[in-house]
């Protein structure tokens, strides 16, 4: 009966522990911001899926819609999804989805960080979507990647999603 009382007792206690170790979302953006950069630097993964002209990496467990083209693609991870968008005009060194950003949401992004390197142009940002959800945009030159994310993805996402981003190879 004793040990009953002390499970009882202790239980509240481990809840409330777990709770406070878990990243804030705030922490997630710094930690994903890193990730991001990081993937954007790094040599790309090497794709392993192609759309007509359009060849991308997929990671495990994504799915990619039968209804995407090569302008956009739909990707799909649990419950998660994602939409592609592939401007071939655009150079790696665009920032016309940056500048689209800024004109049209400057005041509501939480978080974002722009890279530059080789020629290329890249940024992260996140914005509120939600009460416990965030939009997250990742973008090198004329492709951009968007989902809406749990506050418990946001740093795992903003990753997976400048990888993908960074795979991207247009065929002419």
């Amino acid at each position: 009966m004793r040990r009953k009382w002390m499970r009882i007792a202790i239980a509240p206690f481990l809840l409330v522990s777990l709770v406070a170790c878990s990243a804030s979302p705030e922490e997630q953006m710094g930690e994903g911001i890193k990730a991001a950069k990081e993937a954007f630097q790094n040599e790309s993964v090497e794709p392993n899926e192609q759309i007509e002209n359009v060849e991308l990496f997929v990671p495990g467990g994504f799915s990619i819609e039968e209804d995407s083209d090569e302008t956009n693609i739909v990707m799909k991870d649990n419950d998660e999804s994602y939409v592609l968008f592939v401007n071939p005009n655009e150079q790696q060194d665009s920032q016309l989805f940056y500048d689209l950003l800024q004109a049209e949401k400057k005041d509501v992004i939480l978080a974002q960080e722009t890279f530059e390197q080789n020629g290329r142009f890249g940024f992260i940002a996140v914005l509120p979507s939600g009460e416990e959800q965030f939009e997250i945009m990742a973008s090198i030159g004329g492709v951009k990647l968007t989902t809406i994310s749990d506050k418990a993805n946001i740093s795992k996402n903003m990753e997976q999603m400048m990888k993908i981003v960074r795979s991207v190879k247009i065929d002419d």
